[in-house]
């Protein structure tokens, strides 16, 4: 807030005036009061105080929101309604009035506050009353509200502000002038442009100052009440030469005369040069395109067509490039315009310790720019022809990482080389040597492909199907081989994005193997082997044996997993056939009847450690209801519940999955209707008994005390599922005969593995044909004969050192990887599992060698 004050010499008639009286006449009182209430003028009389209490004050006061009463009572003094802000100024200012001495009259302009809290200007004009000693008595005056006009000059002022703003911060020059040609005022960018201070500017006349030419006339037309343009180059007082764009105005005042101009002008110099650039620079990618439009041209082909850009779009005089060969220690020389030489069209070469100023370049690895004439010395290893006759270049090295493979150079271009040139040359090579390396790589490139479909067609006939995963969620596929198709995929199937790794694993599976993963890379191995089962396309159950290597990047991070995975299937159908086989040979005879062989076969999967109970439901074939046969560990009461399944039940649904389902108990309760939760069930089993793909009995198995059936304890289950399908067909059709080893003598046979059965001392009991046959053995050969001798000799330690009896026994198998040898003495490479079965109601040793199909030794 400013404080306005203003010191008035009165006459004696405005003094007469301006004392306060009250008029003796009633009427005339009651007029000049009706007067006062209607008035914006409010009238005061103040004490001398620097508070200034109020002596006397007239009754519009009220318009302020106070009462006479108030302020006259000495409640609320004159300062208290003084806007805070001005007080203190107004204070000072009236001390400095009073201390004159001579003043009597004074005039301030202050804000006040409203009892609303609204804040109005005021402007108040006081006479200072003298008592007979000449001291000031009393303070008496008017303030006048003038608060919409200080608001109207405050945002005149803002206004001007902006504008003055706008004038000076315009990314455009602008010049203002008057009818004299003067130049009144211009901003910062006009003196820029003008090249000259602004204090140097203003006062020049316009017209004296510009030479005779196009600008001068734009400039005249203003003069003529028109507007003149001009655009092109413009010398300024001091040399500088830059490109504008201008555009003069006249001003015409209200009755039509000339009273000045505007200039508006633009500095298109910026401009100018980055249009250049572009055109540079699009030059260049042509010149690129071209370049790579000649992939099938040769080396030097391709070099001479790069010089001869670098040439042109540097507007050099010529150019030259320099290979380094042979460990680097050879330039081989191109250049354009090319030269007749007698090396029938071949490359020049030189040692690169005489290449001169090609050597500044290897040497520093970055550009040299010389806008200086060259000695004989910088010549050499150019061309000695140019000697004295270079007047400036450029020396760019071409990188191939942080290695110098090539030296380009340009020559005698007709003003100085600057960093644009640099960039440009330096981009060209740069794509110019891509080139070249494709170029050099293509023999390579076609050799690789033809080594990768070798490779390709040796895994595609493999049963090893190999992937690389990513290591996310379930394992997305980002490679898997062709041979994929085994089990009924496509490689699209993956790569697509349809399918990821997790969704064909065995949904019973999922779990361990997930566990297994994520222990291996807490653990930080880096690689592992597991056995699973996985769900071909059409819904057949496989073993694989998958063997995996955890990739690492740079950081330490996992950043994909690759390895292979081999359908085992049927050996584990036969590690599980041989170790069960003396348990479950009792189970059926000829002499039982359905119901019996139903009874002991749940005798025989209650030996399982986390099975308690269970049932076995004979299906009907063309109704296709479930009606229970037998069952053990469970309660009449919820025997009688389970004992028939309609063909559209939970229970039946559960069946009929296509694989065998395992939950907790509560899971299944949640989704059937009865309420069976009395039996004090924990984990449930609903497995299909399948023969031929046709469902022909199921078993329910449950658990009171675990939580699941553990994965370890279903293989043995899915096994017995497999030979209770056999066994329920026969006994439908009357075929049933007392099992014996036949039946797994005709399976083992039709395995490509090689199975070999011992007694504990190591002599071999029972071999399989593909075992016969692969060494070449007959049965009478191997009849009783140390499995060593089917080793090589002086591998006997080895082999007997990876089988760990001790702990086949307690139930894990052991790897070895020593070859099988023939009867004619050559090697076959195998991978055998051992371990320890009953065959014949006795404990045996049991060997599965896989072959790897190389070739023997």
């Amino acid at each position: 807030m400013t404080i306005i004050p203003k010191i008035t010499t009165v006459s004696e008639y405005e003094k007469k005036r301006a004392d306060f009286y009250l008029p003796e006449d009633p009427d005339t009182l009651k007029k000049l009061e009706a007067l006062h209430k209607v008035s914006p003028v409010i009238s005061f009389i103040w004490k001398v105080d620097e508070r200034w209490p109020v002596e006397w004050v007239s009754e519009n006061v009220t318009q302020l929101g106070y009462t006479p009463e108030e302020l006259m009572s000495g409640k609320i003094d004159y300062a208290d309604i003084v806007h805070p802000e001005d007080y203190i100024k107004i204070n000072s200012e009236v001390k400095k009035l009073v201390q004159k001495g001579n003043i009597s009259y004074f005039t301030l302009v202050y804000r006040i506050v409203a009892r609303s809290g609204e804040v109005k200007y005021v402007t108040e004009r006081s006479l200072l009353k003298r008592d007979n000693e000449g001291n000031i008595a009393r303070y008496q005056g008017i303030i006048i509200d003038n608060t919409e006009k200080e608001k109207a000059e405050n945002t005149l002022k803002d206004l001007e502000r902006k504008y003055r703003l706008i004038f000076e911060r315009a990314p455009l020059g602008i010049l203002c002038f008057d009818e004299n040609n003067k130049i009144i005022n211009c901003n910062a960018v006009c003196a820029k442009i003008i090249s000259e201070p602004k204090n140097k500017i203003l006062g020049i006349n316009l017209l004296k100052y510009m030479e005779e030419g196009p600008l001068k006339a734009a400039i005249d037309l203003v003069f003529l009440g028109e507007s003149g343009q001009y655009e092109g180059e413009y010398t300024s007082p001091k040399g500088k030469r830059s490109v504008i764009k201008a555009e003069f105005s006249p001003i015409i005042s209200e009755d039509g005369s000339l009273i000045g101009g505007l200039g508006l002008i633009q500095d298109l110099t910026e401009f100018q040069r980055t249009e250049e650039k572009i055109h540079l620079n699009e030059a260049r990618l042509e010149a690129l395109l071209e370049l790579h439009q000649r992939g099938n041209s040769s080396v030097s082909e391709i070099a001479e067509f790069a010089i001869e850009k670098a040439v042109r779009l540097t507007h050099s005089e010529r150019g030259y490039l320099g290979l380094l060969k042979e460990d680097d220690n050879i330039l081989e020389i191109y250049e354009w315009p090319v030269q007749k030489t007698d090396h029938e069209g071949k490359p020049r070469t030189d040692p690169v310790s005489s290449a001169g100023m090609w050597g500044e370049a290897i040497r520093e690895r970055e550009p040299i720019v010389n806008n200086r004439p060259l000695g004989p010395e910088q010549i050499k290893g150019i061309n000695p022809d140019l000697e004295g006759k270079i007047n400036r270049y450029i020396n760019i090295p071409v990188m191939d990482g942080d290695q110098v493979v090539a030296v380009a150079t340009v020559v005698n271009k007709s003003e100085e080389y600057d960093s644009s040139d640099v960039r440009q040359i330096t981009l060209l090579f740069d794509g110019m040597w891509k080139l070249i390396q494709r170029k050099l790589a293509d023999e390579e490139i076609l050799e690789t492909r033809r080594i990768l479909k070798v490779l390709e067609s040796v895994i595609n006939d493999s049963p090893a199907v190999v992937f690389m995963w990513g290591p996310e969620k379930d394992w997305p596929v980002k490679f898997v081989s062709k041979n994929i198709e085994h089990f009924g995929y496509s490689v699209a199937d993956f790569l697509s994005g349809k399918m990821i790794y997790g969704d064909i694993i065995h949904p019973a599976d999922l779990k361990k193997v997930r566990e297994e993963v994520a222990r291996c890379y807490k653990e930080g191995y880096s690689d592992f082997s597991q056995e699973y089962r996985i769900l071909t396309k059409s819904g057949e159950v496989r073993w694989v044996d998958e063997r995996t290597l955890i990739h690492h990047d740079q950081h330490g991070d996992i950043d994909f997993l690759q390895g292979i995975i081999v359908d085992i299937t049927e050996r584990k159908q036969a590690n599980n056939f041989v170790q069960i086989e003396s348990d479950f040979d009792g189970v059926p005879s000829s002499g039982d009847n359905l119901q019996d062989m139903f009874e002991k076969t749940l005798d025989f999967v209650l030996q399982i450690k986390a099975v308690d109970c269970g049932a076995i439901y004979l299906v009907d074939g063309s109704q296709g209801y479930f009606e229970l046969m037998a069952y053990r560990g469970l309660s009449e009461k919820f025997a009688d519940n389970i004992s028939h399944f309609d063909p559209n039940t939970i229970q039946a649904k559960l069946f009929t999955t296509g694989y065998p389902v395992y939950k907790h108990f509560s899971e299944i309760s949640a989704m059937i209707k009865e309420d069976l939760d009395y039996e004090g069930l924990q984990a449930m089993g609903f497995i299909p008994v399948h023969y031929n793909d046709k469902l022909v009995a199921a078993i329910m198995l449950g658990s009171h005390r675990e939580l699941e059936i553990p994965a370890n304890s279903r293989n043995v289950i899915d096994t017995i599922a497999g030979q209770l399908g056999v066994i329920v067909t026969r006994f439908r059709e009357g075929k049933l005969v007392k099992k014996n080893h036949n039946g797994l003598q005709d399976l083992f046979d039709t395995m490509d593995d090689l199975i070999f059965i011992m007694d504990m001392g190591g002599l071999v009991i029972h071999t399989n044909h593909a075992l016969q046959k692969y060494l070449q053995y007959s049965k009478k050969d191997l009849d009783k004969m140390d499995f060593l001798e089917l080793f090589p000799p002086g591998k006997e330690k080895e082999v007997l050192e990876s089988i760990d009896i001790e702990g086949l026994i307690s139930g894990n198998s052991s790897r070895c990887y020593v070859p099988l040898m023939k009867k004619d003495h050559k090697f076959i490479s195998a991978d055998t599992k051992f371990f320890v079965g009953k065959w014949d109601g006795r404990e045996a040793l049991i060997g599965i060698s896989r072959l790897s199909f190389e070739e023997p030794v």
